[in-house]
């Protein structure tokens, strides 16, 4: 089937689209806006680890809500929010009053916006779509962030500079808006138990039991954290590196980002052909992708192309990766219970990368950046090397993770 002629699928995708490009907008444009404030290294990377830090502290919650609440609603909400939010920062800046705190307390918020946001997208996808076409989905979703991770970065880079960083921000919360406005189109019916208030902790601790039981999902998260903890030091750093080492202005960041997205274009094309591969082994051998891809920018320091090379195999490798864990979420976890599974293995996930944002941000000044490459490499190949003993890189991975426990029997 073709998925595009599913009306309300059609409408998610074309929001996530606008969405995801105002994403762009504000992913360069706020760092950069605090290296033109500061010229630090570890206050450019402070705003990674504020952006994932609400990832840790509220996917729970988030996941929580998602499998009581109207998920279409949570996702308008989380849009109308974010515009009124990304349009702090013009407003503050004409009326001479923005600093450096307010550029932190927004990307905090944003990111508390998307921890509840997740978990309701995700799960709706299994409500519009039919099993059989969960792969092909979520691959065309993962292709269009992919076309927007090419276009983005250098429309980005373009447009600040062009118009500047302020008022590239006014666009990004006009994309918002529109993504909300067709969000409010899509006809899904969401059914909710209890006509009450929502319950949260008797709900997140469902998810966290179906985490912990379940073995293939529970050593997927945790490896999905040790990759993390690697991936998440190079690119808390990969915008200052452009900026201060390689000396790019916003323009050549924007290009280089955009170039590096031939990486997950080759992934998406790739995802559909490896459906038949057990997808714990595919998201394994991602996994070691990525280590040494970062280990090889070591050799970066006078080539460019090792450099971009470099990227485009992690980034492929890291899209397919995720395809293939959101594939796998999807298919063996119940859909009441997905919201909440959804948020718990993100939150596990992603503990370590504020963790490994900070560090890195701050060993800067004390480390060679080429060496702190070279670390993080070394921790995502441990981390994926370890996913080969786990029940996660085998053969039955599914039937594996369908003979678990789906729901607590005591709460």
């Amino acid at each position: 089937m073709n998925v595009f002629k599913n009306t309300n699928y059609l409408k998610i995708y074309s929001a996530m689209t606008i969405s995801k490009l105002g994403d762009w907008f504000f992913t360069i444009a706020l760092p950069l806006l605090v290296y033109d404030l500061t010229k630090s290294a570890s206050k450019m990377a402070l705003v990674f680890v504020v952006g994932v830090l609400p990832q840790v502290l509220f996917s729970l919650i988030g996941g929580a809500l998602a499998d009581q609440l109207n998920k279409k609603k949570i996702m308008i909400f989380g849009d109308l929010l974010s515009a009124v939010l990304v349009s702090v920062i013009p407003i503050m800046y004409m009326v001479n009053g923005l600093q450096v705190w307010m550029v932190y307390i927004i990307a905090f918020l944003l990111a508390s916006v998307s921890a509840f946001y997740h978990p309701s997208f995700e799960a709706t996808i299994p409500q519009v779509l039919k099993r059989e076409d969960y792969v092909k989905g979520n691959s065309y979703l993962k292709l269009m962030d992919t076309v927007i991770t090419f276009v983005g970065p250098s429309l980005t880079g373009l447009l600040i500079a062009m118009l500047g960083v302020i008022n590239v921000l006014v666009f990004d919360a006009l994309s918002f808006l529109l993504s909300a406005v067709i969000l409010s189109l899509v006809k899904v019916d969401y059914v909710r138990l209890k006509k009450q208030f929502p319950k949260l902790l008797a709900p997140i601790r469902e998810g966290l039991h179906y985490v912990k039981n379940n073995k293939v999902i529970l050593s997927g998260a945790l490896i999905m954290l040790g990759i993390n903890l690697g991936y998440g030091a190079v690119d808390s750093l990969l915008l200052f590196f452009l900026k201060d080492h390689v000396e790019l202005d916003s323009t050549g960041i924007g290009l280089f980002l955009s170039l590096q997205a031939l990486g997950p274009f080759l992934a998406v094309y790739l995802a559909s052909r490896f459906k038949k591969f057990p997808r714990g082994n595919i998201i394994v051998t991602c996994g070691i992708m990525i280590g040494i891809a970062e280990i090889g920018l070591i050799f970066s320091e006078k080539l460019f192309l090792v450099l971009l090379l470099c990227q485009v195999v992690a980034k492929g490798a890291a899209t397919l990766l995720a395809i293939n864990w959101f594939t796998l979420r999807q298919e063996i976890v119940p859909s009441d219970l997905l919201g909440r599974v959804v948020s718990s293995t993100r939150m596990l996930a992603y503990i370590s990368l504020p963790i490994s944002g900070m560090i890195a941000g701050n060993a800067v000044g004390f480390v060679s950046i080429y060496n702190i490459f070279v670390i993080s490499g070394v921790i995502v190949l441990v981390s994926s090397f370890i996913g080969l003993r786990t029940p996660l890189f085998s053969k039955k991975t599914d039937r594996l993770a369908k003979e678990q426990d789906p729901l607590p029997k005591h709460i």
